[in-house]
């Protein structure tokens, strides 16, 4: 569903203050926090008219991290100037004409709603990891994706704090003494973040040390 806002006035470059009831926040999401007066939302893909003063998302694209008590909302757009963006990160660089749906799916995803940095560290860690397994992401019902057909590895995108959540199959003792970040049980199996492109070398590692069926 997409939402204009009228009234929208600029703080900053891709930063706004819109009025957003803390209701209709709620709406968008769970805001994690409930500190202050201002409701603080993250958004991708944001437009913002300067002649009618209106900024329009997807409501679907709208992360609330904190609910204020008043209607006054500070809009942070993750890309503060989409126009701009490298033309160089698009899927033609990073995934082949054999590309199956769900890869280009995650891919889209991680396109839309995580800053530069992280898509192409999502794209590295994907191209890399196909290049050794062939195969397909499979989306689930959110920003999850299983690997098809041997879900070894299984990725979520989460664009409010920036990173991918990956579980790779195996406990954690089986990664333990190789393990080059932060590693925690996920119900008997091993959960890491990718925060950066300086992981993705170290989440390549765990991925292909986990356990196949295939």
């Amino acid at each position: 569903m997409k939402l204009t806002i009228s009234g929208a006035s600029v703080v900053s470059d891709g930063i706004w203050l819109i009025e957003m009831e803390p209701r209709h926040v709620c709406l968008l999401g769970d805001a994690g926090t409930a500190q202050g007066v201002r409701s603080v939302v993250l958004i991708s893909d944001a437009a913002f008219d300067d002649v009618g003063s209106t900024l329009s998302f997807e409501a679907e694209r709208a992360f609330p991290i904190n609910l204020g008590t008043t209607s006054q909302t500070i809009a942070i757009s993750l890309r503060p100037k989409p126009e701009n963006r490298s033309a160089a990160v698009s899927l033609g660089d990073v995934q082949d004409e054999a590309v199956r749906k769900g890869d280009r799916q995650f891919l889209d995803m991680a396109q839309r709603l995580l800053p530069e940095p992280m898509f192409r560290a999502s794209a590295t860690l994907l191209r890399e990891v196909r290049k050794r397994s062939p195969g397909d992401l499979k989306r689930g019902q959110a920003r999850n994706f299983s690997n098809s057909p041997d879900n070894f590895w299984y990725v979520i995108i989460q664009p409010r704090i920036a990173e991918l959540s990956i579980t790779v199959r195996g406990p954690v003792e089986h990664f333990r003494n190789m393990a080059k970040v932060a590693i925690k049980d996920d119900r008997g199996n091993t959960r890491f973040k990718v925060s950066s492109e300086k992981d993705v070398q170290a989440a390549l590692e765990l991925i292909f040390h986990a356990k196949r069926r295939l």
